[in-house]
């Protein structure tokens, strides 16, 4: 069940802290199109993004990318049986991806995925 952290996302109103970290940590600009900046930082980025939907201002996402959709819906049953309590289903997305969201915390979300291709 490997899984290796590909995003690490602030959803915040104020943004230029971690700009300032991430341009002084890596300074590779990954996407940065008004809404969504994100830094290369190895195999993973470092974003920020205004708040949207359900995650609010402080709230930060994880993103761990999965071998593969079966392995999405393995985890999340996995996940499920344990006893923990998983509000999200799996759902294909229209960007292309398996996957699904686990609050851990009051600010703190999960997003495990993986490619559908």
């Amino acid at each position: 069940m490997p899984a290796h952290l590909a995003q690490v996302c602030l959803f915040s109103n104020q943004g230029a802290a971690l700009r300032n970290f991430c341009q002084v940590v890596s300074g590779q600009v990954e996407i940065d199109n008004g809404s969504l900046l994100s830094f290369h930082m190895g195999a993973s980025t470092v974003a920020h993004h205004p708040p949207a939907g359900d995650l609010g201002d402080g709230d930060v996402l994880v993103t761990l990318q999965v071998a593969s959709p079966q392995e999405v819906d393995r985890i999340h049953h996995s996940l499920r049986k344990s006893g923990l309590k998983v509000d999200d289903s799996p759902e294909d997305t229209e960007w292309g991806w398996r996957l699904f969201y686990f609050r851990a915390a009051p600010h703190l979300v999960f997003e495990v995925g993986a490619p559908l291709a």
